[in-house]
């Protein structure tokens, strides 16, 4: 379900999209690549330095970290929210995130 933008349904970049617009953050929809150089916010580098409510952005996929080491994300091969580790594979695929509270 590539591109969808929720409520019902959610690609990863769909479900940042919508999650950033209901807490009041006024940004135009971004594909995962996009969001490499979403530029104005504040960009972490150092996996090790997620912190809850960053965007993680990874190889080809985006999520929104949730402390305590996990990541809620959309996979567009089901349309479902998913809340899971910030696992290797994630550190493995980091390209950076971005702090925006």
């Amino acid at each position: 379900m590539w591109g969808a933008k929720g409520p019902n349904s959610f690609d990863c970049s769909g479900f940042v999209y919508w999650c950033l617009n209901q807490v009041g953050v006024n940004q135009s929809y971004l594909t995962s690549s996009g969001w490499r150089n979403a530029g104005r916010y504040t960009k972490i580098t150092n996996f090790n330095s997620i912190q809850a409510g960053d965007i993680v952005v990874v190889n080809g996929h985006v999520g929104i970290a949730a402390g305590g080491g996990t990541v809620i994300d959309a996979s567009s091969s089901n349309g479902r929210v998913v809340h899971r580790s910030l696992s290797q594979w994630w550190a493995n695929n980091f390209i950076c995130a971005w702090r925006i509270f």
